[in-house]
């Protein structure tokens, strides 16, 4: 399957819009089509950046309902040109495989390509495609072969300013949460730590943390992890052994696992 063209696994259609709309159109766009990012077009330019929920996120103004315990999104009076990020990673949907889009996301650290011919984006691949397709290839290898390591922790009682000082000091992409039992409760990345901005500080991280997580053995087969982590939309795989978390899996991490892929993997 990682070896098929793009189109067999993208996401299609792509939706975009102008680099002259404002920060809260682009908000409202992303709701109504439950998408992550849009791609932006700019005087005939269909392809001149794209723009993410993290991206507005990340200038914002979050805070929580009191009544509703709903965090709304208070965004500045701007452009999407002014906070889109120019240039967009492609991949040619005509002769591209699944795997050359997973090398692509590696290489550029992202967790998407669009898939473009001459000008026109006809679908998007994500890490979440790319899973599939490694759940479909029947990969074969352990998971332990891909996990990222080491994992670090907090304590699910620790105040959310701790956490994401913590976050910010450590230099990884995701903490796992745990309890007084030392399970994992959830993970905290960047994404939370925009929302947790909400709350008050001394709240505690389990209020904001993410629960799309899932926990697997070390032995177990790629394939069936990553079948796990498409019905249940995870974003995160944690490793444990004899309850000890020994690793995680990303969308990038199946991602790397895509590209290096030979077939003596599959089976």
């Amino acid at each position: 399957m990682l070896d098929l063209p793009v189109p067999r696994y993208m996401t299609s259609p792509v939706f975009s819009i102008s680099a002259d709309a404002t920060l809260d159109s682009a908000r409202q766009r992303l709701a109504q089509h439950n998408v992550s990012s849009l791609l932006v077009y700019d005087e005939g330019r269909p392809v001149a950046g794209v723009i993410s929920r993290s991206d507005l996120l990340a200038v914002g103004t979050v805070e929580l309902d009191p009544e509703h315990g709903a965090l709304h999104l208070h965004l500045p009076p701007k452009k999407v040109r002014e906070l889109a990020t120019i240039g967009v990673v492609t991949v040619d949907p005509e002769v591209a495989t699944v795997q050359a889009a997973a090398q692509r996301m590696v290489e550029q650290s992202v967790h998407r390509v669009f898939a473009v011919e001459a000008c026109h984006a006809y679908g998007v691949v994500s890490t979440r495609d790319v899973t599939r397709a490694i759940a479909d290839a029947r990969l074969t290898q352990p998971v332990r072969t891909v996990m990222s390591t080491p994992v670090h922790t907090i304590d699910c009682s620790l105040e959310i300013e701790s956490a994401l000082a913590r976050l910010r000091d450590v230099g990884t992409s995701a903490l796992v949460v745990i309890d007084s039992s030392k399970w994992p409760v959830g993970i905290l990345t960047q994404v939370e730590a925009l929302e947790a901005r909400g709350f008050f500080s001394v709240d505690s991280v389990d209020r904001v943390v993410s629960t799309r997580f899932i926990a697997v053995h070390p032995e177990s087969a790629l394939h069936h992890v990553a079948a796990r982590a498409v019905a249940t939309r995870a974003r995160h795989a944690l490793v444990l052994d004899r309850d000890e978390i020994v690793g995680i899996v990303s969308g990038l991490d199946f991602a790397r696992a895509a590209a290096e892929w030979e077939p003596k993997h599959a089976a």
